[in-house]
This record gives structure tokens, C-alpha cells and sequence, in this order.
């Protein structure tokens, strides 16, 4: 049975057994909240660029010399190969920083049009921990250090 034939034969028999009386729950304010979101810290992790040699092997019939010349073709390309992660990781990293000012943005524009609409459903106060969009969990990110134009490093704007 073909993907495209299971799907339909999966509907008759939902419709055939809905006409038997089955299926009579009221269903249509189910939802499922998303489980697969991850927090920021975890994308901030994850932005830094960081390739693992113990991962560069080879599991071929003579597996043990293509590895030692991947190890080896990577070690005279080492400093190449750090700089690109390295411009990698801070355009990662700038671009979870923007993310996260703008959703910061978002949160307190949406708390100042329900205080507008006088909804009392927000809690928090303005600057305060609250809930964050993308886990539930309270967000107390530390933002890394964002570079000047003159080469020093100034700390991040705190998004509160």
C-alpha cells in the first residue's frame, strides 16, 4: 500500500466508524502545544561553530589511512578553517542577539497595547522575568559582548 492509499483508507475507516457512532468526543478546541522548541540558551550553544576530530573518521575497508589524511589535509587548514567558523560563530551569535532584542520588543509591545485595551491578563511587571516566546521558561539570557566599530568590545545591551 502506497503513503497516498494509507491516508484515504485511514479517512473511510475514521468516516465508516464516525457513521457506526464512534468518534463522538468533541474535538475541536484539542490542540497540542509545540514540544520541540528549544530555549535560548540552547541556540546560543549552538551558534558557536565548534568542529569535533573525533568525528572525522573514516569506517571504509581501509579506514585508518583515509582518517589520518582528513587529520592531516585539516591540520595544514587549520587557520583557514578557524577563521571561517570563527566569522560563522559571531554571525550566528549577532543574529540570536537581534532575534532575541526583537522578540524582547515584541513581549513589551504586546503587554502595552492590552494595558491600552485595559486587559489585566499580563502579570508582569515592565522589566520583569517573565515567560519567554519560544520555551515557557523564564528567559535570563546572557547576551555576549558585541564588538565596536574601533576593534574594542562593548557589553551587550541589556534587552529588559
Amino acid at each position: 500500500m502506497e503513503p497516498e492509499e494509507a491516508v484515504e483508507s485511514a479517512r473511510q475507516r475514521a468516516a465508516e466508524a464516525r457513521a457506526r457512532g464512534e468518534y463522538t468526543q468533541d474535538l475541536s478546541g484539542f490542540g497540542v502545544a509545540p514540544t520541540d522548541r528549544v530555549s535560548v540558551e540552547q541556540l546560543m550553544e549552538w551558534a558557536v561553530v565548534e568542529p569535533d576530530l573525533a568525528h572525522m573518521r573514516s569506517t571504509r575497508r581501509f579506514g585508518a589511512p583515509i582518517t589520518l589524511a582528513k587529520r592531516l589535509l585539516l591540520r595544514g587548514l587549520q587557520q583557514y578553517f578557524n577563521e571561517l567558523t570563527m566569522l560563522q560563530a559571531r554571525f550566528n551569535l549577532h543574529l540570536l542577539v537581534r532575534m532575541t532584542e526583537l522578540e524582547d520588543r515584541v513581549i513589551a509591545l504586546e503587554d502595552e497595547a492590552a494595558r491600552r485595551r485595559g486587559d489585566t491578563t499580563t502579570d508582569a511587571a515592565p522589566g520583569a522575568l517573565r515567560p519567554g516566546p519560544s520555551t515557557g521558561a523564564v528567559d535570563s539570557v546572557a547576551r555576549p559582548p558585541v564588538p565596536r566599530a574601533d576593534g574594542g568590545v562593548a557589553d551587550a545591551p541589556d534587552a529588559s
